[in-house]
């Protein structure tokens, strides 16, 4: 008896043995090592450009990951990336960036242009001349580096092109043409600068201030007349709903309104949604159109412009708010007088 339990005592540890054995020799976890290779680069273009500037670097094993992808300005990491290919990348010059080499790392390896790229002065809009303007008035955009190359100068107002008069490095003038009222746009050499907005053939309408009475406390800072003091600081607060305010243009007077603009109270944004535009030609308001409603929240701290589409001439003209005691900063209306 002892010695088969003798026995079983050997086998064991032998099985225990060969289990250790057999352990020891499995393979550890397969992992793979991926090699990257250095970028090669050959060319870029443009050489000089502006602060925003698209440019080009062309060359071999870039690979496709755009995140991988850095390129130094003189030293200054690009912050827009647009596109990669293995042989092609697509660059934003940084606006802190630094006329110099470029410098183009991809998983730590890098690789420089043999040439500088050159930033140029980029142009700048300081002021134009006209806030409207009749079809073919000239306005005048002054400003810092817009060149002496009509070919590279182009203005629009809103989406339509204008015709240029002349172009100097601090001025460029054009021609107002029979297109809807919009922002001046202005492009130099590829910059895309936004000025102000241009009121083509029409006026800012004015008249006999009316609407609700009162405000929210007794409180003069927040009555109608805050809607309409060029402040977009200042805003009416309704003693109760629904509140309006508007314009009577006059006796025997009326307007063709095309184009409303306005900023919501800026801690209450949301109050303007279902505000209506309206118009009427009867005393009471009774009856009366809706020209537009607002379905959505306008942005706080700027001018929302909607443009309004009808031939019809009203002598009231005026914002209503359902609800929300009339929260408005600011108000205006454009559009043509005429005799009724």
């Amino acid at each position: 008896m002892k010695k088969l339990i003798l026995n079983n005592m050997i086998a064991a540890g032998m099985v225990a043995v060969m289990c250790l054995f057999l352990a020891g020799c499995e393979k550890g976890p397969n992992f793979r090592e991926f090699v990257y290779p250095a970028p090669v680069v050959e060319d870029f273009y443009p050489k000089q450009g502006y602060i925003g500037s698209d440019i080009t670097i062309e060359g071999a094993d870039f690979g496709d990951a755009v995140n991988a992808v850095k390129v130094y300005f003189g030293g200054v990491l690009a912050d827009t990336v647009r596109t990669v290919e293995d042989s092609r990348i697509v660059v934003q010059a940084p606006e802190n960036g630094m006329s110099g080499i470029l410098t183009i790392e991809i998983f730590g390896k890098r690789d420089t242009t043999s040439q500088a790229f050159v930033y140029l002065p980029s142009a700048r809009i300081v002021a134009v001349d006209a806030e409207m303007a009749a079809v073919g008035d000239e306005v005048t955009i002054t400003g810092e580096n817009f060149g002496n190359d009509p070919s590279l100068v182009q203005v629009f107002i809103g989406a339509e092109e204008v015709q240029i008069v002349s172009v100097s490095p601090t001025e460029v003038r054009f021609t107002v043409s029979d297109v809807p009222s919009g922002s001046i746009i202005l492009m130099v050499d590829g910059q895309r600068l936004t000025g102000p907005f241009l009121l083509v053939g029409i006026e800012k309408l004015s008249g006999t201030l009316i609407g609700h009475a009162g405000s929210w406390g007794g409180n003069p800072a927040t009555e109608i007349t805050a809607a309409v003091d060029g402040d977009i600081t200042t805003f009416i607060d309704g003693p109760g709903n629904p509140s309006y305010v508007g314009y009577d243009l006059g006796d025997g007077k009326a307007a063709v309104l095309k184009s409303v603009r306005y900023v919501p109270r800026a801690s209450h944004p949301v109050r303007m949604v279902d505000a209506e535009i309206r118009a009427s030609n009867d005393p009471s308001l009774s009856d009366y159109v809706v020209l537009h409603k607002i379905t959505e929240t306008p942005p706080v701290g700027v001018y929302t412009e909607v443009a309004i589409d009808t031939e019809e001439a009203y002598r009231y003209i005026y914002y209503f708010a359902p609800v929300g005691n009339g929260n408005i900063a600011e108000i205006e209306f454009y559009g043509n007088i005429v005799e009724q």
